[in-house]
């Protein structure tokens, strides 16, 4: 129990983001960081972290897992690090929540001199052992890999749209008799500027609803 109070305690310390120890000298120090979301569950999550961040100096974000929502204290933990220092992070997702973010932050702090150990995975990146760059361009390869996969499947996901005839791109105002009446018009040889300014749309637009019959 007594241990229990002890973890508490220094959950409280990392909400208001105040270093455990403060080292005066310059020698290398291990980093913890981690977050946690709002909901019960990924609370639950941390503090099954804790046993991660005992470390000289511990920073905590409390965010979602949204990639814009932005976190001061990991922002504050990077600008802290310097040549030599661990960061310990419990795992891959309590760092970066997609793999684009992950591959830049990973070169942030890389470039300090910095090694990062991800807990869980048993994965360590150094910037100065040889095996750095090939652990990285794994990284930045399974990023690509799932780029590539996810265009394959928006383009096949537009093939199955089409072929339904569902309408794609951003709604206009032009209704279906309006089209018609364009159509009509640019077959009896009416110009597309004209009918453009009179319908309130670009002539671009035009020229797409006249190729719509062909299609």
């Amino acid at each position: 129990m007594e241990n229990e109070k002890d973890d508490l305690d220094l959950i409280a310390d990392l909400d208001l983001g105040l270093d455990l120890k403060k080292h005066i000298s310059d020698k290398p120090r291990l980093i913890g960081y981690t977050r946690y979301g709002p909901t019960e569950k990924n609370k639950a999550n941390f503090e099954d972290d804790m046993g991660y961040l005992i470390s000289d100096v511990s920073f905590l974000d409390q965010a979602g897992s949204k990639t814009t929502e932005y976190r001061p204290q990991l922002e504050k933990c990077i600008n802290q690090l310097r040549q030599g220092d661990r960061l310990n992070i419990p795992s891959i997702d309590r760092l970066a929540r997609n793999t684009k973010e992950l591959v830049e932050l990973i070169k942030r702090i890389a470039d300090k001199g910095v090694s990062i150990e991800f807990e869980r995975e048993g994965i360590k990146l150094d910037p100065v052992l040889p095996d750095f760059e090939e652990k990285l361009n794994l990284i930045e390869g399974i990023y690509k890999a799932e780029q590539a996969v996810a265009l394959e499947r928006r383009k096949e996901g537009l093939i199955k749209a089409k072929k339904k005839g569902v309408r794609l791109g951003r709604p206009t105002k032009v209704s279906d008799e309006k089209r018609s009446q364009i159509r009509r018009r640019l077959t009896d040889g009416e110009k597309a500027p004209s009918l453009a300014k009179e319908y309130g749309i670009s002539e671009s637009l035009v020229y797409t609803i006249g190729r719509e019959d062909k299609r």
